[in-house]
């Protein structure tokens, strides 16, 4: 089948559901994968893919804090060891990620993640 468009007739945009962004988003962020090659697969133009990116970035960086303080443990005889350690589980589709840092390198775990997040 053919598509006839009528010169002069205003193109209609295309509306993506955030759960096919989403979708998009996850497929550029696969190891060996390029944006235009995930939206040459989905029939988008790559600029509207690195749009998307983009936005997605600044959605997660911003209006959040640098530092959300978090109320201390009690420390106890059998948990001392855990005390001392910072330990972040990110959840994934292949696996969590856990990340463990000594407690006295807090500032440096911190700076890693700004850099990650970046």
């Amino acid at each position: 089948m053919t598509t006839l468009s009528v010169p002069g007739a205003p193109r209609k945009r295309r509306r993506f559901s955030p759960e096919f962004k989403a979708q998009i988003l996850e497929a550029c962020l696969q190891p060996d994968a390029s944006v235009a090659g995930v939206a040459l697969e989905h029939n988008l133009n790559a600029n509207l893919v690195h749009k998307w990116l983009r936005k997605a970035k600044q959605a997660a960086t911003s209006g959040q804090p640098d530092f959300i303080p978090l109320p201390q443990p009690k420390s106890s005889a059998c948990h001392s060891g855990s005390a001392e350690r910072i330990r972040i589980e990110i959840p994934r589709r292949q696996g969590s990620v856990i990340v463990e840092w000594p407690l006295s390198d807090a500032a440096t775990c911190r700076a890693l993640l700004r850099d990650l997040l970046q």
